[in-house]
């Protein structure tokens, strides 16, 4: 077996680093006693092969990361990531990974690394006592690049040079993480570890070769290793790639070269704000406010506390910090920790929003308003809202001090222009081309109402629905439960009857009820069906709906509707919220008054005609804020609980739902949750908060923690969740993977009368075997980057997904292929730099895909923005070709591959086509995303760039040396 490079068994040293750190170790210092962790913790992790203690001890060394002092070895150990900031730029004087041709065209570089992994390239690839390694193609930070063509073989020289003045000796050369396109030959045979002599002046020469039969970029990292006398070794290397790609590809690449963000220096100035101007707010606000909203700002002590770390001053308070913040939640310390989590993901907030700051910008004059155009805000990046707010002032002012800034409220917000209201000073100031740096600023709302839902689940004693310990055992019907179903084909679903009953009856009670709804199994239906048999059973009744997202309130509201007049239901919808985006069917229930032209909020007396009120949880504050009597809600149904924090669920729970009580309150406490936690939970960014729980829903805390909802031999117990098993999306060999991974092989596909449309693309003339509706077209591209953006793009992938997308459009309702409108179809990717460069290929780039009348209906997107949606037919784009980054990654908790719910979101969209363009070799390090594409193997799906993964090639070998018959 090859042995590992410096910076290979760099990267495995760094690894036991954090595993030294992650199990309390970091402090081990004695050489023995890390190899026996070495070798009996650390490497029995993985199947992987990793290189022994003494190599990663030597690479660790070499890269300055370890003192090794005899038998005592010191790390150079990093601070724990607290607040990440994943965009931090280089200072500018820094060289940069990436140059400019002469012709002006941008290169693309040796894939960039986290800094620790730049500095290590930095020093692999140095030129030493005199030797250089040079190119033709080289195109700066030791990168090798040159373009070949499909088909065509392409041989470039690579040549090694002794500029010095003594002689050294070229031991080898090896080539590591090497593309089978690639080859690489010398006369001498340097290459299979003959040595050979470079006296000063020489040169030797190395031919790499290059032949592929698709586009793509194909590359390794060749190491080549010296001596010098006495005794003294050393090594330089080189990226090598060689570069596939179509014009679409060409357009496509980096508009300017990637650089990181840079945090300005914080200097002290004294702002003076010129207050600007809100939008028209003829808001008819009738709705009581009687309980106080805080501000709950966080204390000063304790960003310094994280901003410092452990080993200061600060450590009597870290240690304070992390007693609570690994205490096991309970009532004792729920309030506490849940607003510790809260102040933490704020404190990562603050961080986060300054990369989307802007310098040099000019905006446009709209009679009395200022329009800024903002790339990515129609993707929430950053999120603006009617109503909030952000700070400008002129760039030739900026260091000035005091500095004059103008706050500017949003009036609307129109795809990536916002409409700013401004002081008259700077409208008398404003000129054509004049130029702003911006300020951006988040809403604190959010927090806000969840911070006082902790408070107030305390106040008003909450615990047997936080930590619920039994049931009543008291039905709400004195005999059994006899319902006339809304939805006839309920009665065919036992699981979902069996939900629905237990709801209405409330037998959970005080304990909430859960719908554990796998995908496509119809979750949201179940929850339906129950609100209107609740309506239906007891005329008293309130219910109180909600859902993290407006969208999701509306289907509910949708749904509702379609069966109880619209005068029994008020859909309560947030004045930020742009009225246009409101669906038309459910406008006649909305707080939308059409004479005033904006939202309403009718009183609490008003409010009481309602028998069913649907908010987002966000909005639900405002009923809290309203003060309603106890006992006023006898329901709460949420939806995607799974998507929302605890605190946020908290929001439409505390202040609004009293616990069922058999003296007081016997005929109300129904809390149904209904989500899924084995698919995406809320979005979150602070290391920390992640780390404790944050990201944890109040459904997913309930079901991992809480007995009554655990799984047992028998299953679930039925009297307080139910786990719907009929999957009525997708087709089989679509769910199977998914269902093994997540859903313990219990999901079944539910049969449907007449055409089945899952069965539709199963003898499209592009499946690579015909039955089987999921191609993986296996990829080698190039992770890309691009100008102050740090979201990754890949133009290869792109390349195969306009194919794909032309087959589909151009071919629809001819032969083979099923007629399918661009709506039907899906385009997933996990990064935004990828979406927007696809959306530019379909309705810009490609010219038989732009002309299409409705190809803007064809929906491009994150894993997160189709979570409960689903298409006839979904693309995916992983984008991710460098294993380096993985580590990053998973670091920061920010990868794609390492984050096994994105992968089940993601397959489960599509119902009877499923195209997965990808790295194999990448994918494969994934143990769910390797499982997935063996699965496409052995069905048959798998086509495109050519891979065997680890364990057919040593089979292959093995079988080889058996054909040698050696001993």
């Amino acid at each position: 077996m090859p042995r590992f490079s410096v910076a290979e068994a760099s990267l495995w040293g760094c690894q036991f680093v954090q595993f030294l750190q992650d199990t309390g170790r970091e402090q081990a210092s004695v050489r023995e006693t890390l190899r026996t962790i070495y070798n009996q913790e650390f490497r029995g992790r993985t199947d992987a092969r990793t290189p022994n203690f003494s190599c990663i001890l030597y690479a660790l060394k070499t890269t300055h990361q370890v003192q090794v002092r005899g038998e005592v070895v010191k790390f150079k150990v990093k601070r724990h990531v607290v607040v990440a900031d994943q965009y931090r730029r280089p200072r500018r004087n820094a060289q940069t990974s990436a140059s400019t041709s002469a012709s002006g065209q941008q290169l693309s570089s040796t894939p960039q690394m986290p800094q620790s992994h730049a500095k290590q390239w930095a020093e692999l690839i140095r030129g030493k006592h005199g030797v250089e390694i040079i190119s033709d193609c080289d195109q700066g930070n030791g990168n090798i690049r040159f373009p070949v063509v499909p088909g065509e073989p392409r041989t470039v020289t690579v040549l090694v040079q002794n500029r010095g003045t003594e002689v050294v000796t070229l031991q080898r050369f090896q080539p590591r993480q090497q593309s089978q396109e690639l080859s690489f030959t010398d006369e001498q045979g340097a290459g299979q570890g003959q040595s050979l002599l470079l006296h000063p002046g020489g040169m030797y020469p190395i031919q790499v070769r290059c032949l592929t039969t698709c586009n793509g970029h194909f590359s390794a990292v060749v190491c080549f290793e010296f001596t010098k006398e006495p005794d003294e070794s050393f090594s330089i290397s080189r990226y090598v790639a060689a570069v596939a790609e179509s014009q679409l590809a060409k357009d496509l690449g980096p508009s300017a070269p990637f650089q990181p963000y840079e945090a300005s220096l914080q200097r002290h100035v004294t702002v003076i704000t010129e207050d600007g101007m809100p939008p028209d707010s003829s808001l008819k606000n009738q709705l009581e406010r009687e309980i106080p909203l805080g501000t709950y700002h966080y204390p000063k002590s304790l960003k310094d506390t994280i901003l410092l770390g452990p080993n200061t001053s600060a450590s009597s308070r870290w240690a304070a910090m992390r007693s609570l913040l690994e205490a096991p939640l309970q009532a004792e310390n729920y309030y506490q920790k849940f607003q510790l989590l809260l102040h933490l993901e704020e404190i990562q907030m603050e961080v986060d929003i300054r990369r989307y700051d802007m310098q040099d910008v000019t905006m446009v004059q709209e009679r009395a308003l200022l329009v800024l155009h903002v790339p990515g805000v129609a993707e929430n990046r950053p999120s603006l809202l009617r109503g909030d707010h952000l700070f400008a002032h002129l760039s030739s002012e900026r260091d000035h001090s005091p500095l004059v800034q103008y706050k500017g409220y949003v009036h609307s917000v129109e795809l990536d222009r916002v409409r700013l209201g401004f002081s008259s000073k700077l409208q008398k100031k404003f000129v054509k081309n004049l130029k702003f740096d911006v300020t951006f600023t988040f809403s604190r709302l959010p927090l806000q109402v969840q911070h006082r839902a902790t408070v107030l689940a305390m106040r008003r004693g909450l615990f047997s629905l936080l930590f619920p310990s039994a049931s009543c055992h008291k039905s709400l019907f004195s005999g059994p439960f006899q319902p006339r179903w809304f939805n006839r084909k309920l009665e065919t679903n036992e699981e979902q009857c069996k939900a629905v009953t237990h709801i209405v009856t409330g037998v959970s009670r005080p304990a909430p009820y859960l719908i554990f709804g796998p995908p496509g199994t119809g979750k949201t239906v179940t929850m339906v069906e129950a609100i209107k048999q609740v309506w239906t059973c007891f005329k008293d009744a309130r219910i109180l709906a909600c859902a993290p997202s407006n969208s999701a309130a509306d289907l509910l509201c949708q749904c509702l509707i379609k069966d109880i007049a619209p005068q029994n239901v008020y859909r309560l919808i947030a004045s930020s919220r742009s009225y246009r985006e409101v669906p038309t069917d459910i406008m006649p229930c909305c707080n939308w008054d059409d004479e005033q032209s904006s939202y309403v909020y009718p009183s609490k007396e008003s409010l009481r005609h309602y028998r069913i009120i649907i908010t987002t949880l966000v909005t639900a504050g405002r009923l809290v804020s309203a003060n309603f009597p106890p006992g006023f809600f006898s329901h709460v149904f949420i939806d995607e609980c799974g998507h929302a924090v605890e605190p946020e669920s908290l929001v439409a729970i505390a202040g609004l739902l009293a616990p069922m009580d058999e003296q007081n309150n016997p005929n109300g406490g129904q809390l149904v949750l209904a989500g899924d936690p084995k698919q995406l939970g809320p979005v979150l960014t602070s290391p920390l908060a992640i780390q404790y729980g944050l990201g944890t829903s109040l459904l997913e805390r309930l079901m991992l923690h809480n007995p009554l909802y655990q799984k047992s031999s028998g299953g679930y117990n039925p009297q307080f969740i139910t786990k719907l098993l009929w999957n009525y999306r997708s087709h089989e060999a679509i769910l199977r993977i998914p269902n093994e991974l997540f859903y313990d092989n219990e999901l079944k596909v539910c049969k449907t009368d007449g055409l089945d449309t899952r069965n539709l693309y199963c003898t499209w003339e592009e499946l690579p075997k015909k039955g089987f509706p999921i191609i993986f077209h296996g990829v080698c591209g190039e992770d890309q980057r691009e100008a102050k953006s740090p979201s990754f793009f890949n133009t290869a992938e792109i390349e195969v997904l306009v194919y794909y997308l032309k087959k589909l459009l151009q071919s629809r309702g001819k032969g083979s292929c099923p007629s399918v409108s661009p709506k039907e179809i899906g385009i997933i990717s996990p990064y935004r730099k990828q979406v927007e460069k696809i959306r530019k290929a379909i309705t810009s780039l490609d010219p038989d895909l732009q002309k299409l009348p409705d190809i803007s209906q064809l929906k491009v997107g994150s894993v997160e923005e189709f979570q409960g949606q689903e298409r006839q037919v979904i693309l995916i784009s992983t984008v991710r070709s460098c294993s380096t980054y993985l580590q990053f990654d998973q670091t920061f908790r920010l990868g794609f591959l390492k984050n096994p719910k994105r992968l089940n979101v993601a397959i489960t969209r599509a119902k009877a086509l499923l195209i997965v363009v990808g790295n194999p070799t990448v994918l494969s390090k994934d143990q769910h995303w390797g499982r997935f594409l063996r699965y496409c193997k052995e069905q048959g799906g798998y086509t495109g760039y050519p891979y065997e993964d680890e364990s057919t090639a040593e089979d292959r070998l093995a079988s080889d040396l058996h054909m040698l018959q050696l001993n």
